[in-house]
């Protein structure tokens, strides 16, 4: 597994103790990894969806705080699955930050392949 992100190597650094994550993440300032899987912006009705809000909401209650500095609230993400060959095996790009697969439906994609 590994996470690509548009924040600075010293942000991703941070946020890699603080969430004391399994796994590498890469910082893609630029963004060419987005662009490349057509990750796009989005607007603001998107970014404050009801789910989205619900989500800050659950994460402040467990005591959770991001800090958000610089980043870009509007880039949106996505999961990929590559298989051995390099080729995407799954692909998810969520309307807005709360969409995201279950772990269960990334695990099902990584028994088919």
């Amino acid at each position: 597994m590994l996470a690509v992100s548009f924040e600075s190597s010293e942000r991703i650094s941070q946020l890699f103790r603080q969430m004391q994550l399994p796994f590498p993440i890469l910082s893609d300032p630029r963004r060419d990894t987005y662009r490349a899987y057509g990750l796009a912006s989005g607007n603001l009705l998107r970014l404050w969806a009801p789910g989205t809000i619900w989500t800050y909401i659950k994460l402040l209650a467990r005591g959770n705080w991001y800090h958000f500095g610089k980043s870009d609230l509007r880039q949106m993400g996505g999961d990929f699955v590559l298989d051995q060959g390099g080729l995407v095996a799954y692909e998810f790009r969520g309307a807005s930050p709360h969409q995201r697969p279950t772990v269960s439906e990334l695990l099902a994609v990584l028994d088919r392949i």
